[in-house]
Parts: structure tokens; sequence; C-alpha cells
């Protein structure tokens, strides 16, 4: 029976690594409505992962303007009928080194806007990260229009040669990192609620690039 079984199991591995690169090519898709209309999901709300909301707690220490990202997001999103979710915000140290370890992030610990509060990550809440090339670029075009009517200066991964498609960052994130580093190295309390903590730390840039 196991002897029979052999060439159907290599013919399925056969057929899921042709899916993968047809995945990866941006191939499963052949129009952009046809991405558009895939990533629509009528039966979503009867989906746990769907229809509990993010916690108000994911939000601290995150900056404002990516809430207010998220949230805009998400609403434009529901609209369409398109779950999504906010897969992370903010990022331990050692989450980090671990997706770099994993060959999932390009960056380590304290080289990402994530350990800062500055970046989110929006998948599909049902397929999570299995999307075409063409529904990533629907979804990266819905959150391009939602960041250019509020004015929030964002970078999306999509568009990066690393290429990130769940990811979105603070266009100007480094200089939260610098005013952070300053502060812990010359030991200056940084305030702990969440609005009062990126105004410090604004105030602390400023502050030194005008020397």
């Amino acid at each position: 029976m196991l002897q029979k079984m052999r060439p159907l199991l290599s013919f399925l591995k056969w057929v899921r690594f042709l899916d993968r690169i047809q995945y990866l090519k941006g191939l499963a898709h052949k129009k952009h409505t046809d991405a558009a209309l895939d990533l629509i999901d009528e039966n979503a709300h009867k989906n746990i992962h769907v229809v509990i909301d993010q916690s108000e707690n994911e939000y601290m220490w995150v900056h404002p303007q990516i809430v207010e990202f998220w949230k805009a997001m998400h609403k434009e999103c529901k609209a369409r009928r398109i779950p999504i979710k906010a897969f992370e915000f903010l990022r331990t140290r050692e989450r980090q080194d671990e997706l770099h370890a994993q060959g999932r992030s390009n960056a380590r610990a304290g080289q990402s806007p994530h350990q800062y509060g500055l970046a989110v990550d929006i998948i599909s809440a049902t397929k999570a990260w299995d999307l075409s090339k063409k529904q990533w670029d629907v979804i990266g075009a819905i959150g391009k229009e939602i960041a250019r009517k509020r004015n929030i200066k964002l970078e999306w991964g999509g568009d990066w040669e690393f290429w990130d498609p769940a990811h979105w960052e603070i266009k100007d994130w480094k200089k939260y990192r610098q005013a952070y580093n300053h502060c812990v190295g010359n030991s200056i309390k940084i305030p702990e609620e969440t609005r009062l903590r990126f105004a410090f730390l604004e105030n602390v840039y400023e502050a030194n690039r005008s020397r």
C-alpha cells in the first residue's frame, strides 16, 4: 500500500512546488480585478480570527499614526468585505532576532521599526500570508490611498527588493530610534503614556539636531 502511495505523494509534492513558484512569480491571478474579488470573504464574520477586534493593549507604545492607519485600513477593507488582521505592532528584541534567524526579516534586534512601535504587519484574517502578488498589490493600493488621504508618511514593504508586503512603517522612524537610544544611553526617563512618549522623543530628536 505504501509503495502505491509514494507516486501520488511525489506528484502532490511536485504540484505544491509548482503552486509555490506560481505564487512567487505573482501568476496566481492574471488580473488585479480577479485578485480583488478573491480577497472578498462573505463568510469571514463566522471566523473567530475576524470577529475578535484588536485589543487596545496592543496599541501601547505604538505610534498614534500607525494606530490611526491600521484602524482606517481595517474599516476600509471591512467595507469592501476583505478581512484583514494586524499581526504585529510592537516587537521585542528577542522576537526580531528570531525572525532574522528564520530569514523572515532582514533586520536584527534594534534595526527594525517594530522595536520602537513604528510599524505594523497587516495580513489576511483568513488566509494569513497566503495571498498572490496581485492580491498584495490590491491591499497595498488601499493602504497607500488611506495614508495619502490622512497625510501619514509611510513606507510599504511591498515596494522593497526584500519583498515584505505585510509590512508598513513610519517613513522617518529612525529619528525616533536615535532619540530613544540617546535617552537610554544617558539614563533619561521616557514617558510611559504612548502619546507623551512619542512627543517627548520628537523633542529629544529636535533638540539634538539643533546642537
